[in-house]
């Protein structure tokens, strides 16, 4: 979900890591775009699926937290779950969450390098996100994991205290 980056327009984009999955993707959203953006790297497998301001829909997929919404684009991450399951057996579920939070943490890194700021979000509705890509009622398409990037905003609510600061006042 594309909200401020330059040279793009905002809007809905997929980047599919894995080009055996294309087609799956292509097979679930057969009324996308699938142009890549203008001046995007041909190794950049990023591709649009519908241009237009989807602010409002990324914070409330997000359970109504604007950061979704407030930064430079917000992702959610999709696997194919049943099939996921199927090939590799139950215990590959903690494996798949595992994979969401590296590439989280590797966008928290490649964010601090731009000075810039990312988060994860904690709160996220999957059927919502399913629908506003469009994808059909049956698939197993499932969002995992949400991420955000974008300015750093301060929150006045959080607090960082000292381990065991409480026993300075014994």
């Amino acid at each position: 979900m594309v909200h401020r980056v330059q040279g793009v327009e905002p809007g809905l984009y997929l980047l599919v890591r894995d080009p055996s999955r294309v087609a799956r993707w292509r097979a679930a959203l057969p009324d996308a775009s699938w142009r890549a953006p203008p001046d995007c790297p041909a190794e950049l497998p990023l591709v649009g699926l519908r241009e237009g301001d989807v602010r409002r829909h990324a914070a409330l997929v997000s359970c109504a937290q604007d950061i979704a919404a407030d930064g430079a684009f917000a992702v959610a991450m999709f696997v194919d779950l049943r099939a996921e399951l199927e090939r590799e057996g139950p215990a590959h579920y903690r494996r798949l969450y595992w994979e969401t939070g590296a590439i989280g943490q590797q966008l928290y890194l490649e964010a601090e390098a731009l000075g810039i700021a990312a988060t994860g979000i904690g709160c996220f509705f999957d059927q919502p996100t399913r629908n506003l890509l469009g994808l059909p009622e049956a698939d197993e398409l499932r969002s995992l994991y949400h991420f955000t990037v974008g300015g750093r905003v301060d929150d006045p609510r959080l607090r960082t205290l000292d381990a065991y600061y409480h026993l300075d006042r014994l």
